[in-house]
């Protein structure tokens, strides 16, 4: 493995998975051999730790690591669901002993906290142990990874590309196979847009699933949560119903262990553009046609919603800026008394200034836009009408480059390409409503993962992670267990997360194995009994067209059979 990025060419896929305690495993297997005692908690951390000493040369994930600290936890007893698995908190949350930097120079004089804040007390107590904190922009106030403070987190798919943000070392230590899981916060889609932009599972909970600083904070809308970007459907299950045995939250249903799908048809509703952005890559836009199609043969019954109905409007999308101004505003002028003494504003970047001054610009707008921004629940409601779901675009085109969203853009610049590429996901901050994002697809001029998202009302995070599933063979995993993009690189599906398949990367060595890494997705075989599991669906049993417009630039479910005559 190259020590330095120069050894490595920039297209490469960066994978540090190896024949080590962790091998290729989601955060479930790798806490399931450490409680059977395949594997000791200390051999998995030792393993992350020498992956996370190859990688962060090559991607740059990690704000501080905490490896001593690491090894010493490992070595003694650890209990919890997640016991003794390798994991990493994002630079947005306190952990006792680690200085708290929220990805700005301006806290470069900031000491240890004192203290771990109560997200990161949840994570001890389901057994996780961090190696460090995870990279973000400049108060996660962006999804760019390129960085004033440090180098840029680069996506492990292609290393000229953003891994998005504002998760973007957490999501960048996943995709690489550095830890299966990592703790990430979501303000506006920051750990969905990540997640899409790195080929992951990235689910926002309803607000308050989980704690945050947020929950006690004098805000006129509370728009974050906590949650983990992770390479299965499988982990978000268990995660979510370790953490809530420790942060039990009785305003919400409860979500419990989702291990089993539902019974019955969902009313699936389609948003393949948004008025922000008409024009999203046709690598996305067909990824969401295929998934609706896939979901009606399914016997779900799927409508495209009128425009009409959209409540990610461009006045939403203004009123939303606006507010997230008026944030980075607050912290610009109180960040002494809100953060930490230490704070020096002398030292913002070019971007908080921009929202900063935008925020003071427009100070007279602010009250109407956060008087607007708490009526957004009703424009939910009536955007959902009679559907469960809501079937969208997690971002408008795969991860961009470092330099389109790079920190020498100029504020207004950044700003427009920034909700052009991200205008579907803040809507669910703002009404605490929980959205998943799911990699579907491969977008093959550029070589990166395609995500769809799937959002749901408040307080209904099982119907995103235990709808029938999408295989076309009843009993076999959920909805969101359409993963064709593993985390070895492999178009692959994840059924279960105990289950073993056989895996084989794109780029095979020869024809031969490109055709069935493709091939993969329409019948895997059980590599224990060597059986088929069943295909996802034909190329022909396609119901319904609802895509606006038709490419063959990119790899979805629809497509992948006809790639093997692209590949010949």
């Amino acid at each position: 493995m190259p020590e330095t990025p120069a050894d490595q060419p920039n297209i490469s896929r960066v994978w540090m998975g190896a024949d080590d305690a962790l091998g290729d495993d989601d955060a479930v297997g790798v806490a399931d051999r450490i409680s059977s005692g395949e594997i000791s908690a200390a051999e998995a951390v030792d393993a992350a730790i020498e992956r996370a000493e190859r990688a962060e040369p090559l991607i740059a994930a990690f704000a501080t690591t905490d490896f001593d600290r690491a090894r010493q936890r490992a070595s003694g007893p650890v209990t919890g669901r997640f016991a003794g698995l390798p994991t990493a908190m994002k630079d947005q949350t306190a952990v006792a002993g680690l200085p708290l930097g929220l990805g700005s120079q301006a806290l470069d004089g900031a000491g240890p906290s004192v203290s771990s804040s109560p997200i990161t007390k949840v994570f001890e107590s389901v057994g996780t142990i961090s190696l460090g904190t995870t990279t973000l922009p400049e108060f996660g106030l962006t999804s760019s990874s390129d960085f004033h403070h440090g180098p840029p987190t680069r996506n492990p798919w292609n290393r000229d590309h953003i891994a998005g943000g504002s998760s973007s070392g957490a999501a960048a230590l996943v995709a690489a196979g550095v830890v299966p899981m990592a703790h990430g916060g979501d303000g506006g889609g920051s750990i969905r847009i990540p997640a899409a932009a790195c080929g992951l599972v990235g689910l926002k909970p309803s607000r308050g699933r989980l704690p945050h600083e947020n929950d006690v904070a004098r805000l006129p809308v509370k728009i974050s949560a906590y949650g983990v970007l992770s390479r299965s459907v499988g982990d978000q299950c268990a995660f979510l119903a370790a953490a809530e045995r420790y942060f039990p939250q009785p305003a919400l249903p409860p979500v419990g262990l989702v291990d089993r799908p539902l019974d019955r048809p969902l009313r699936i509703g389609v948003l393949s553009t948004s008025p922000v952005n008409r024009t999203p890559a046709s690598s996305v836009v067909d990824a969401v046609a295929d998934t609706a199609s896939l979901l009606e043969q399914l016997g779900h019954h799927v409508t495209v919603i009128d425009e009409a109905s959209e409540a990610t409007t461009q006045a939403f999308g203004d009123d939303f800026v606006l507010y997230w101004a008026f944030l980075a505003g607050a912290l610009a002028v109180g960040g002494k008394k809100l953060i930490n003494p230490a704070f020096d504003s002398t030292k913002l970047t070019s971007f908080t200034r921009g929202l900063a001054n935008h925020a003071r610009r427009n100070v007279h707008r602010i009250p109407g836009a956060i008087r607007r921004l708490k009526a957004a629940p009703e424009l939910y409601h009536r955007q959902f009408g009679a559907c469960d779901v809501v079937l969208s675009p997690t971002v408008s085109d795969p991860a961009p480059t470092l330099a389109y969203l790079g920190k020498d853009l100029d504020y207004q610049t950044h700003m427009d390409r920034l909700m052009r590429w991200a205008a579907y996901t803040p809507l669910h901050n703002v009404v605490g409503a929980p959205g998943i994002s799911l990699p579907v697809a491969l977008d093959l001029d550029l070589m990166l993962p395609v995500g769809v998202h799937l959002a749901a009302r408040v307080g209904q995070e099982r119907l995103l992670l235990d709808q029938p599933d999408l295989t076309a063979k009843k009993g076999q995993g959920q909805i969101a267990d359409i993963v064709p993009i593993d985390g070895n690189g492999a178009l692959c599906h994840i059924v279960k997360p105990h289950q073993q398949f056989e895996r084989r990367a794109l780029a095979g060595s020869t024809r031969t194995d490109q055709r069935d890494a493709l091939s993969c997705l329409n019948g895997y075989r059980d590599v224990g009994q060597n059986r088929r599991i069943g295909p996802i669906m034909k190329p022909d049993a396609m119901k319904r067209d609802f895509s606006p417009q038709s490419s063959d630039r990119h790899t979805s479910i629809r497509t992948i059979p006809d790639l093997w005559n692209k590949i010949e």
